[in-house]
Order: structure tokens, then C-alpha cells, then sequence
């Protein structure tokens, strides 16, 4: 499942507490400033946002991995979605 790693999720959880922005706000920050590098987006977050390395590091990965952007419910449908039987041989 390409669903955000649990460390990942801990530090942005702990990023919105600590900026008082919602998940949402800092990514679109991070849309908004243009840049496209690891270290440039660590960078903005702390000087715009106010986060420490270790929070900034998280948004700018998680910013940069669509993927880990799935949402809840496609988490879900994903967690719940059967297999398909194995074929007989």
C-alpha cells in the first residue's frame, strides 16, 4: 500500500500542532513558494511556518511524494479491498 509511512505521519501530526496550520494550509504553502528541492522546501517551511529540521523534513518529503497524499478514504478502500481468489492449477 503506498499509504505515508507511520514515522512520516507522526511528524506531520505533531508539524500542525506546532504551527497551528492544518496539514492542508502548510502543504499549500509549500505550492505556493514555487520550489521543487528537498532542501529549498525544509528551508521555506522553517522560516514561513516555524517548524524545527526535523518537522520541515517531514512536510518537504511528504510534499514531495503525491503518493503519500492519498487520504483517508483511499486508504481505507485500499485496507478493505479483497484479493482475488488464487487460481487452480
Amino acid at each position: 500500500m503506498a499509504g505515508v509511512p507511520t514515522g512520516i505521519r507522526t511528524y506531520l501530526d505533531n508539524a500542525a500542532k506546532a504551527s497551528g496550520r492544518s496539514e492542508k494550509e502548510m502543504l499549500a504553502k509549500l505550492s505556493k513558494s514555487g520550489l521543487k528541492a528537498h532542501g529549498e522546501l525544509r528551508s521555506h517551511a522553517m522560516e514561513a511556518l516555524g517548524l524545527g529540521h526535523g518537522h520541515a523534513n517531514a512536510l518537504a518529503a511528504y510534499y514531495l511524494k503525491p503518493e503519500w497524499q492519498s487520504g483517508p478514504a483511499a486508504v481505507k478502500k485500499a485496507a478493505t479491498k479483497k484479493k482475488a481468489p488464487a487460481k487452480k492449477k
